[in-house]
């Protein structure tokens, strides 16, 4: 199998285009088109990870967290990220990283996460916004099925678990061409009116380019008459943390002890709620300070993260309201 066909599978289930703005996701080290048998997975990419790839002759390291988060300016074996890109290159390894879009992903790491201390009913605790747009079309009858196929075929369409969704409404257009134009219905020149299709499909904001391009190229007119709008609408193929329940509700500690039977852990820090049951738990995978507020709209009873910053303000507000 070629890296770039491990890439398109990875990359179909956490679409780059959802990561956190200043992340740096994809293929970082190597050549997408070769071929590799051996697939090695890790958190970071270490001196020793790259000695166990090279052990069991792995042509490819997928890490959660990138090695190279931020570009760099030069590539030197004095710097220590310089020196692992360095050596993966003489092993002839390449590196591919799947972060915050593997986080935000359905069936990614928070969803994961609240599997493991047992949820049910997992959903998106904070769906991601301003990610999608609405793109309109007007085809002549008779063309709408190869436009929207098209369409489709390069991202547009997609609603949750429905893929091909559109909206078509009938209509009458007109025009007229110069001497130079060469048009698909009627003579330059001459007004012409064509009985028509106004077919919208939404697409992720990242695909606006390729949809259009498979638009045009299924479209039969010289001059195809298009609208492409940005939506706010939250997908529902993306977001951050996750929400769910408990088969039954539990007493505060014996929710601690699931939480650190469940991920291994002898240590938890957590706040006080004596006389609260836990039954509605939001989890974020990382760091989820951010996210406690949008877990207190949702009416979860605990919320499980790796991270909590200790100068939040909206996070003390919130502990002195529930406790």
């Amino acid at each position: 199998m070629q890296i770039r066909d491990i890439i398109n599978i990875l990359e179909t289930w956490a679409p780059p285009w959802t990561a956190w703005e200043r992340d740096n996701v994809g293929l970082q080290v190597g050549d997408a088109n070769r071929a590799v048998d051996r697939v090695l997975i890790a958190l970071d990419i270490t001196p020793q990870v790259i000695e166990e790839a090279t052990r069991k002759k792995a042509g490819l390291i997928i890490s959660h967290h990138p090695l190279l988060f931020r570009m760099p300016s030069a590539i030197r074996a004095d710097d220590p990220v310089g020196r692992l890109v360095l050596l993966l290159a003489e092993r002839g390894i390449a590196s591919f990283a799947a972060h915050t879009n593997l986080d935000f992903a359905p069936d990614g790491v928070s969803f994961s996460l609240a599997r493991t201390i047992g949820l049910q009913n997992i959903r998106f605790l904070s769906p991601l916004g301003g990610l999608m747009a609405k793109i309109a079309v007007f085809v002549p009858q008779g063309h709408v099925e190869s436009v929207r196929a098209a369409m489709s075929d390069a991202g547009a369409g997609i609603i949750g678990e429905y893929s091909s969704c559109s909206f078509e409404s009938a209509g009458r257009g007109t025009f007229r061409g110069s001497p130079n134009s060469k048009p698909f219905i009627g003579t330059p020149g001459e007004l012409e009116t064509a009985e028509e299709v106004r077919l919208e499909m939404v697409l992720p904001r990242a695909k606006t380019s390729a949809v259009v391009q498979a638009m045009r190229s299924a479209h039969p007119y010289d001059e195809v008459a298009y609208d492409v709008v940005h939506v706010e609408n939250p997908t529902t193929n993306g977001g951050m943390g996750a929400i769910g329940e408990l088969p039954a509700a539990l007493t505060p500690e014996t929710f601690l002890r699931r939480v650190g039977r469940a991920l291994r852990t002898a240590g938890l820090r957590h706040t006080s709620s004596p006389t609260r049951t836990i039954r509605t738990v939001a989890v974020c995978s990382g760091s989820g300070s951010d996210m406690l507020p949008d877990a207190v709209r949702a009416g979860a009873d605990a919320f499980v993260t790796a991270d909590v910053r200790y100068h939040s303000s909206s996070m003390r507000g919130i502990l002195r309201r529930r406790t």
